[in-house]
């Protein structure tokens, strides 16, 4: 049986009844998380005259920001147009006293626990939308691809704001945009439609499914394998001489998970998620295996930009694995709990990374990680986790 049947395109999943009316405001809303590192981080430094205060300050909210499987969990339990809007508030609140008055580490915390879960939200606003059609997998891709965009272009324009206004400004900014969409999507009549769901029984909610709990645990050794190739980009750079040139080579891999995104939705993929999950991560073990023996900064960029194409689809597919492994009532968590997997691994990477690094070469760097993806993909591989849908 073929791998692949041709699916619905783009155009077709924004022309389904209020999919642009929900969409939009989602994204408005999703850019203010893309301002809001750059932006936090000097307008804390301008306060309190202390990059070590600032890099506290984003630590903090990050940290804080793990609670957002909790949020979803809300969500889940009692609608967006209920939870969204007071979280969206409180959070924007936050950020403005901070941006107003002397930087203050204990509203960042206050902060980064109210943000708001837009990104799962949102997901879920798109199992409405495409119910009863083919095109949920195009509409996951376009979301996926849609937030590169984002976090590629939300550090460009706190960069415009800082240097023509201030970084106050910028994060007044965020914070005007987190509000302005989270509002305007929770009135589309997509949320109007949202089913309550009974209250989750168990305080791990989804995370007792066996299958979800595979899963995560896959993304985050993956998080943990392809964070570590961004630091040693750096390291890379940095020993060139150029370390400027690091963003360069990153703003490749994220035009690469662009372009592995909007390919990947072009046609609807029929076998199974774990076939899928470790093809993906095989691509990416190649290319952090293959940049191990990379010469210079341009093979590198090249090498690491043809491996970003599996950054997207591997969170498509993640997606819809834990929405196959997940009852509709936990599925907006579920979704959560990706990012945060993701988020963790990254964070546990990147922390070995940086003591490999400092203690060989970036190159044993990449060469650690690409073993550990190769591994990792043989692993889901051959054993599979566990084919969505068996639940355990």
């Amino acid at each position: 049986m073929s791998g692949t049947v041709r699916a619905g395109s783009y155009r077709d999943v924004l022309l389904l009844p209020f999919a642009l009316r929900t969409f939009v405001p989602a994204l408005l809303g999703r850019l203010s998380y893309g301002l809001l590192p750059l932006s936090l981080l000097f307008t804390v430094q301008q306060s309190t005259n202390s990059f070590a205060t600032a890099g506290a300050a984003v630590a903090i909210f990050g940290l804080a920001s793990l609670s957002m499987p909790y949020k979803a969990r809300l969500v889940d339990r009692f609608s967006q147009r209920r939870v969204l809007p007071p979280l969206a508030v409180g959070c924007s609140a936050a950020l403005v006293v901070i941006a107003s008055t002397t930087s203050n580490l204990v509203l960042v915390a206050a902060a980064g626990l109210l943000a708001p879960p837009l990104g799962p939200s949102m997901r879920s606003n798109w199992r409405l939308l495409t119910d009863g059609s083919t095109l949920k997998e195009r509409a996951y891709a376009l979301d996926a691809v849609s937030e590169e965009c984002l976090f590629l272009g939300g550090p460009l324009l706190a960069g415009a704001l800082i240097s023509v206004a201030s970084a106050p400004a910028a994060l007044g900014c965020s914070a005007g945009l987190m509000v302005v969409g989270t509002l305007a999507m929770v009135t589309s009549p997509v949320t109007r439609h949202t089913t309550v769901a009974p209250a989750t029984r168990h305080p791990l909610g989804p995370l007792v499914i066996p299958g979800l709990r595979r899963i995560l645990v896959v993304i985050m050794v993956t998080a943990s394998g392809v964070s570590r190739a961004y630091l040693c980009v750096a390291g890379v750079a940095q020993r060139a001489g150029r370390p400027g040139a690091a963003g360069y080579v990153e703003a490749a891999i994220a035009l690469g998970s662009v372009t592995g995104g909007l390919l990947w939705a072009r046609r609807s993929h029929t076998r199974s998620w774990s076939t899928h999950l470790g093809g993906l991560i095989a691509v990416l073990a190649a290319g952090l295996l293959a940049a191990s023996f990379a010469t210079n900064l341009l093979v590198l960029g090249v090498v690491m930009g043809a491996a970003g194409v599996a950054v997207a689809p591997l969170f498509v597919v993640s997606y819809l694995a834990a929405d196959n492994v997940t009852p509709p009532h936990q599925r907006t968590e579920a979704s959560t709990w990706i990012n945060t997997a993701n988020n963790l691994g990254s964070s546990a990477g990147s922390a070995l990374a940086g003591l490999l690094i400092q203690r060989t070469t970036p190159s044993h760097g990449f060469l650690a990680g690409g073993v550990l993806l190769a591994l990792v993909a043989a692993i889901v591989w051959v054993s599979g986790v566990r084919q969505a849908g068996d639940g355990g």
